[in-house]
């Protein structure tokens, strides 16, 4: 609940009586700006914009604001506006992710406008030490469904360089947020691909860093991306192409009122590593709407399909990763596609065999999107299924293949959540949107895919770009949500009798439990991969957490390496990776609480299948490591 600590102020700023734009609002510590304008266009016309700085300096530059809806465009011409402000300032507690005690602290202001032509709405606009983010708001209550042609948001950002993925677009149709970065172009590079560019995006301009994105699908809007259509080219919402073929709907937005917008998140700091500790998009959605989240335990997992996806059929199989799991101390075992159709003593008898051992298990379903008749996308039958699996003792589901950002789709991921959290089931959307916070308010969403992760190592092209890949997405993807990449792969994976050989070094995947973030962390290698590991990389996997108290990077620049670090309780734990094919030493300071501590170290070995160890007291001054091209490190402090 909204804590409003300042006392609310009214100011009339009608144009008839003089107006008082523009209307800045200012961040907590008054460093971050988002200002509002109202200039006169050239046809006479005036249009809403706004612009952001950090200190004096821009973070984007003025930018139209307003959406058409109903044949009306929201913006123009503007008549009146009032403004009240307050201050939000809510501690609240998360059940995975960087920082699971957080603070939602910035100023409100809602901006109430009278539209010629239209009708009144409003502009909600909060601002962050961390950046700003706004929304459109139509308050009155209508049960006619009214429809959005366009939204007319830009975000003009100064000149520097981005770091973006495109939207996906591939024979399918479909966005699934599995393309590689375009890393360091120009701001305003228009995307390889006609469909334009996806959330987040990633900026180093003059001001610092920046990264926009989108928070808070409520399911009555679309998921939305970006492209280059806005004014001299600058950065425009989108909506979903037309085209994407799972289901035929329109892709324009469609609701009855009241109706809010997502927010449009600008993620603003001086240094990398404000982005990538921000937890905006979070503070963006409503607060936890479950009474309970005693069951919610984000872990570890098995998967035996990224090795051999047949074996999800093999009973004894599954009974095997079962005993793994509990050898090494992990929470899950993954069970995914063609669970219904496995043999011997079926699901129920592995259940009966993880519950004997402490293991849970999670199973694989498709979302239904594009389907006559599915399980998770019919209500009643969903509930049902749920209630079984959970009577069963299923800890959590992974439902795939959402193939769509168009809204009846995104509608279906929160009531998807609202179920699952009546039958105490936790969730993994895979094959899904980008994440924009739905965390905050179903925290048994424990973690989301939209990343081309470790299921795509059964390519070479693929294998061979991984290092920058992993080295980039550390500062894109998995800054807006946790991230279902299923790392942590040491062998080859052979996919259709060809193998494709790995090319970053194993100290490298290790680092990646730490590096990446993911409340249900699926570690995706067989089994014997693990086991043969030796003792002290083995241990570190056997104890490495998953949910973190605080999570900070020490160096590293996008694409390029990543050290960071990452606390639970009083131990910190290190990971570090190298995009790049050169060899060359690594320098960086740990947190100061780490000083006086043993560090116990695991770094590349003579080539990229080994390990080295050492273990030493740190003396507070800078540490330097050298890692090998691809390479890595992983660190424990305690």
């Amino acid at each position: 609940m909204k804590n409003w600590l300042l006392p609310a102020l009214f100011c009339l700023l009608a144009c008839s009586c003089g107006t008082r734009l523009p209307y800045r609002a200012y961040s907590p510590d008054g460093k971050v700006c988002f200002t509002l304008e109202n200039p006169r266009q050239e046809d006479g016309t005036r249009q809403l914009q706004y612009r952001v700085t950090l200190g004096e300096r821009p973070v984007v530059l003025p930018s139209a604001l307003g959406l058409e809806m109903d044949g009306v465009v929201y913006g123009r011409d503007v008549r009146g506006i009032s403004a009240r402000q307050a201050t939000v300032d809510e501690r609240y507690t998360l059940k995975s992710g960087k920082q699971l005690d957080t603070r939602d602290h910035c100023t409100e202001h809602i901006l109430s406008l009278r539209q010629k032509g239209g009708r009144d709405f409003r502009l909600i606009v909060r601002v962050y030490d961390d950046g700003a983010a706004f929304r459109y708001v139509f308050p009155d209550t209508d049960e006619s469904v009214h429809t959005i042609d366009a939204e007319l948001t830009e975000f003009a950002v100064p000149e520097g360089k981005a770091w973006i993925h495109p939207y996906d677009w591939n024979s399918r149709k479909k966005p699934s947020y599995e393309q590689f970065a375009r890393c360091g172009i120009p701001v305003g590079t228009r995307s390889p691909k006609e469909q334009g560019w996806a959330f987040p995006m990633l900026f180093e301009t003059g001001s610092g860093w920046s990264m926009v994105t989108e928070a808070c699908l409520d399911g009555t809007y679309p998921a939305t991306h970006i492209d280059n259509a806005g004014t001299a080219g600058a950065y425009r919402i989108r909506f979903p192409e037309p085209d994407e073929p799972i289901i035929p709907d329109d892709p324009r937005p469609q609701s009855t009122l009241p109706w809010s917008t997502p927010w449009r998140v600008i993620i603003a700091g001086p240094e990398l590593g404000t982005v990538f500790s921000s937890q905006v998009v979070a503070h963006l959605n409503p607060p936890c709407a479950l009474a309970d989240t005693s069951w919610i335990r984000p872990g570890k997992a098995t998967w035996s399909w990224w090795y051999n996806g047949g074996s999800v059929r093999n009973y004894r199989t599954q009974l095997q990763y079962v005993d793994f799991c509990q050898e090494m101390g992990w929470d899950y075992s993954l069970i995914d596609a063609s669970w219904e159709r496995m043999d011997g003593e079926g699901v129920e008898g592995v259940l009966r065999h993880a519950a004997d051992r402490g293991v849970g298990v999670w199973l694989w379903y498709h979302s239904g999107a594009g389907r006559d008749s599915s399980i998770m996308s019919d209500p009643p039958a969903r509930r049902a299924e749920m209630k079984r699996i959970s009577a069963l003792g299923v800890k959590g589901i992974k439902v795939d293949f959402f193939d769509t950002d168009k809204q009846r789709i995104i509608a279906l991921y929160p009531e998807i959540l609202k179920d699952a959290a009546e039958f105490h089931l936790m969730i993994d959307f895979h094959g899904a949107t980008l994440p924009r916070g739905w965390e905050r308010t179903w925290p048994h969403l424990m973690t989301t895919e939209a990343i081309k992760g470790a299921e795509g190592l059964g390519r070479q092209e693929t294998c061979d770009r991984m290092a920058e890949h992993d080295a980039t997405v550390v500062f894109t993807r998995n800054v807006v949500g946790s991230m279902d990449y299923t790392p942590v792969t040491f062998s080859n994976k052979i996919r259709q009798g060809k193998e494709a050989f790995r090319k970053t070094s194993a100290a490298h995947q290790l680092a990646l439990s730490v590096a990446f973030e993911s409340g249900f962390q699926c570690f995706a290698d067989r089994a014997e991969a693990y086991l043969a590991l030796p003792e002290g990389p083995k241990r570190f996997l056997q104890e490495v957490p998953v949910a973190w108290d605080e999570s900070c990077l020490l160096a590293g620049y996008p694409a390029d390496f990543a050290v960071i670090a990452r606390r639970k309780g009083d131990v910190w734990y290190i990971g570090s990776i190298n995009g790049k094919p050169e060899a060359r030493e690594l320098s960086f300071t740990l947190p100061e609480s780490c000083k006086g501590k043993t560090i116990h170290w695991i770094t590349d070995g003579e080539d990229i299948d080994s390990f080295e160890e050492q273990s030493l007291v740190y003396d507070g001054g800078p540490v330097h490591l050298p890692v090998l091209g691809c390479g890595g490190f992983a660190g424990r402090v305690i």
